[in-house]
């Protein structure tokens, strides 16, 4: 069995669209119905957070909010209301600085390529795998010779996107 197999592929890509999709309407969402007030608290709280951040705790912090995805189909539950609750900062935020949801997505799917691409390939990793196990075709193998390489590619890519955030921070 190899890694990227067609299936595996597709999941990617389907993955890479579906976080992207939930960020822009959740933000969306929270730009057009959020208020000026609950804008500029969210802003106010990420410039206090920015002040204390350090690489370990953004790494500690995507770390916990996205391991529960390695759990085939359940996991994707807990990560994807946080994944939601992200996309409504993103949106309160646009409000807080007059930016479209959009430009704002834009500038993170760039500069936070290496996080929303981690994020994409556990995703992806599980909803392979719960294909695979729904049609009976493979899951075990799957897990037992090929998921270890998305665990470490998934590690590698969170720790250089907290790097990168917290140089920038």
């Amino acid at each position: 069995m190899t890694y990227l197999t067609r299936g595996f592929m597709l999941s990617l890509i389907f993955s890479f669209i579906l976080l992207v999709g939930i960020l822009y309407v959740s933000a969306n969402q929270a730009y057009m119905y959020g208020s000026a007030e609950a804008a500029n608290q969210t802003r106010e709280w990420l410039e206090t957070e920015r002040q204390t951040i350090t690489i370990q705790s953004i790494f500690v912090n995507n770390f916990v909010i996205s391991i529960p995805m390695i759990i085939p189909v359940v996991g994707l539950v807990p990560f994807y209301i946080a994944w939601h609750n992200t996309g409504q900062v993103i949106g309160l935020l646009s409000l807080a600085y007059n930016i479209h949801p959009s430009v704002y997505i834009g500038n993170l799917i760039v500069l936070g390529f290496t996080e929303i691409l981690a994020y994409t390939f556990l995703s992806a990793e599980n909803i392979y795998v719960t294909m695979l196990a729904l049609l009976k075709a493979g899951a075990k193998e799957r897990i037992t010779q090929q998921s270890w390489k998305t665990l470490i590619i998934y590690l590698t890519l969170l720790f250089i996107s907290a790097a990168t955030e917290g140089g920038l921070s």
